[in-house]
């Protein structure tokens, strides 16, 4: 979720390139730096060199290319100060087909791409690289439908029931545009690949793309989200980074849903790589301070999350964002960089909406709404919501015990990721989304989908409290386990 502000300020757009360089994965040891030696020079993360791939990006962008431009927005006194840029699509509608009546609320997901660093040319190409993403996400491609049921399609297609589900109580209540699955309904599928079953498998096509409405009443299972979408010149990069989001809102999901009382994180910043470093430096501020738990599940997989704390912000006095990453050194300053980004998008939506009801209370059928939860939880007053993540005894644990793979290159972290997930019993696919556009700069665009574990739900009335996951995840952690009427009832934070 990102504004589509026009800046006090702008920067310049991304430089175009040529270069045929991967762009590293998130996490590698090519994008951080290695500790330098004595009388080395200090490596400066803000003038570094943006690899000749992520340059590329920037072919995109001209008056009449994907992206119009890239801007760099402007942050707010007292904030962490870091570049922060979004990429401009422009309406989508009028490009593509069955999306003539593009709506472009920013209560339904900007669709802007945006992008944080600590150099602003690579903050603009991040930008046009997401926007490049949510474009790719949104461009379905009725001719890969295939019109069955679940029945007709048997073990060749990934079962309903494994996808998350609203509970009884939840499509009792209404108000949401939902209906249990059906194996004998009619719905789209599309090929995706099951690197679980190692062979091509049918996915429903409302778990596949956004900006999907369903076409039959059996595709009314889910609202979409675009959790799992990710693009990159290395096709195994792209699905380790989609995966790698689906763990993580997973997480995120589970902390706030059975209210977690996640254990602290604490942070040896000489342990960190220099980049690293770089981020957490430029974090610190005396007018917002941030809190970091370990969130990582059952899976194994790290997942930091993080809450923002502002006492003298009348309107973000609490800010969450988390992150999941193989290296944990780098989910940190991957957190904060996010959490600027987010802190200017809700800043934004905030002075110039009025926030949508999500409430239990809301109107008679709640639509998608990205930033109200978080909006609703920003004032001081709110901070009570926070009390099981911040008042307590609770348990610390060194950012250096996270888990962590051997090594974090692509193919190491994506063998590592599967492992962890098959043995908790989970399938993993994923399906193509790449456009002309993204063949144009050599890159990939995948969806990866994870049914077994818990999607992060924007709608407060669908929070898919029947899914299994949600009530077995806890117990195997060790926390204690709320029971449906026990979870919280109130919206999702996260945006």
């Amino acid at each position: 979720m990102h504004p589509t502000t026009t800046p006090e300020r702008s920067g310049t757009a991304p430089a175009t390139g040529t270069g045929t360089a991967t762009a590293p994965p998130t996490g590698t040891a090519t994008d951080a730096a290695a500790h330098t030696g004595e009388g080395a020079p200090r490596f400066d993360a803000a003038t570094a060199e943006p690899p000749g791939s992520l340059r590329r990006m920037g072919d995109l962008v001209s008056p009449y290319g994907l992206v119009s431009g890239a801007i760099r927005l402007p942050g707010s006194p007292g904030d962490p100060d870091f570049p922060i840029f979004t990429a401009s699509l422009g309406d989508p509608g009028h490009v593509l087909t069955g999306h003539e009546d593009w709506d472009l609320g920013a209560e339904h997901g900007n669709f802007d791409g945006a992008g944080g660093d600590l150099s602003p040319e690579r903050a603009a190409l991040l930008a046009v690289a997401e926007s490049l993403e949510r474009y790719s996400s949104c461009a379905r491609d009725a001719d890969r439908y295939r019109w069955a049921t679940a029945e007709e399609l048997g073990d060749e297609a990934v079962p309903l029931d494994a996808w998350p589900r609203l509970s009884a109580a939840e499509l009792a209540a209404g108000g949401h545009g939902l209906v249990g699955p059906d194996p004998t309904a009619p719905m789209r599928w599309v090929r995706g690949w099951s690197f679980t079953r190692r062979r091509p498998v049918w996915v429903p096509a409302v778990h596949v793309w956004l900006k999907n409405p369903p076409e039959a009443l059996g595709e009314r299972v889910s609202h979409p989200v675009s959790t799992g979408c990710a693009v990159h010149t290395d096709v195994t990069s792209a699905v380790v980074n989609g995966l790698l989001e689906v763990v993580e809102r997973d997480s995120i999901a589970l902390t706030w849903l059975q209210r977690l009382r996640l254990p602290r994180l604490t942070l040896d910043v000489e342990r960190l790589t220099p980049k690293q470093r770089q981020f957490v430096e430029r974090a610190d501020n005396p007018h917002v301070r941030t809190q970091l738990f370990d969130a990582t599940t059952d899976l194994g997989i790290p997942v930091i999350y993080g809450v923002q704390l502002a006492d003298s912000d009348p309107a973000l006095a609490q800010v969450v964002a988390a992150t999941c990453d193989p290296d944990p050194g780098e989910a940190v300053a991957k957190l904060y960089r996010e959490a600027a980004s987010l802190r200017i998008a809700l800043r934004h939506h905030i002075t110039t909406s009025a926030t949508t009801e999500t409430g239990a209370d809301g109107g008679a059928e709640q639509l998608v709404n990205v930033v109200g939860g978080a909006a609703e939880a920003g004032p001081v007053a709110a901070r009570d919501r926070f009390s099981f993540l911040l008042e307590g005894e609770r348990g610390e644990r060194p950012l250096s015990a996270l888990p962590r793979p051997a090594a974090t290159d692509p193919h190491t972290v994506l063998s590592w990721l599967l492992r962890r997930l098959h043995a908790r019993g989970c399938e993993v696919v994923a399906v193509d989304l790449t456009t002309d556009e993204a063949r144009q700069v050599g890159a990939t665009a995948v969806r990866v989908a994870v049914p077994q574990l818990m999607p992060l739900s924007f709608v407060h009335r669908a929070r898919y409290l029947g899914h299994p996951r949600l009530y077995e995840a806890p117990r195997a952690m060790g926390h204690p386990v709320l029971s449906e009427d026990e979870i919280t009832p109130l919206p999702q934070p996260f945006a």
